[in-house]
């Protein structure tokens, strides 16, 4: 089961074959309706919307979730939330980034925290894939529209950490938060093998 949340970063970039549980977070409401993409939720306090806008997404959309503006969490985590409470752990997150630094670090720490609820949350653009793994043996998928695949320790020291089919392959690598050794390496394949036994795995496959 997949669920789409689509936030309205200026720098949307949406994929031609949009499918699924789709929800509109605060603008990224008004970005589905001018794209003619049919959402099944909208989310958010729409402070960053018109009141003409606003009665689009209420004509547009099958709900309609409104939040205060007051609130102690952000729109995405409110829309992230309601997904995951209707059964969807496989979610793809569009629109969050680009803008605002301080949103898409908040997203990272969203991300982690759902990963600890057996969420799966990528976060996407046209230029970035983000994702992170827990503990495990995992088979990576390379997207062959990216070039480098970068790792990055989240909260503690990722340990053990073994990196197979890359061109700078690791083997029983302990990987600290601080630690860049990491970033920018190159798949052999069309996949990668990740495994380690402790932490939390930022993962993101990049373009120039």
């Amino acid at each position: 089961m997949k669920a789409i949340i689509v936030c309205g970063s200026p720098q949307l970039w949406l994929p031609d074959d949009l499918a699924g549980y789709i929800v509109g977070v605060d603008r990224g409401a008004i970005a589905l309706i001018e794209r003619n993409i049919a959402f099944d939720v909208a989310v958010g306090d729409f402070d960053s919307v018109s009141e003409i806008e606003l009665e689009r997404i209420r004509a547009k959309a099958g709900v309609v979730l409104e939040l205060p503006e007051n609130k102690d969490m952000t729109d995405c985590e409110a829309a992230t939330q309601h997904v995951m409470e209707k059964g969807y752990r496989d979610i793809y997150l569009y629109g969050a980034m680009g803008g605002r630094f301080d949103h898409q670090f908040a997203v990272i720490g969203l991300m982690l925290k759902y990963a600890k609820q057996d969420g799966a949350i990528c976060l996407i653009d046209e230029q970035n894939s983000v994702f992170i793994l827990v503990a495990g043996v995992h088979c990576i998928e390379f997207d062959r529209s990216k070039k480098y695949i970068s790792f990055f320790a989240l909260e503690s020291t990722v340990k053990n950490l073994t990196l197979g089919n890359v061109e700078y392959s690791l083997r029983g690598y302990d990987l600290t938060v601080d630690d860049s050794l990491c970033v920018s390496n190159k798949p052999l394949g069309t996949s990668i093998d990740v495994s380690f036994d402790e932490g939390y795995l930022l993962v993101v496959q990049s373009s120039d």
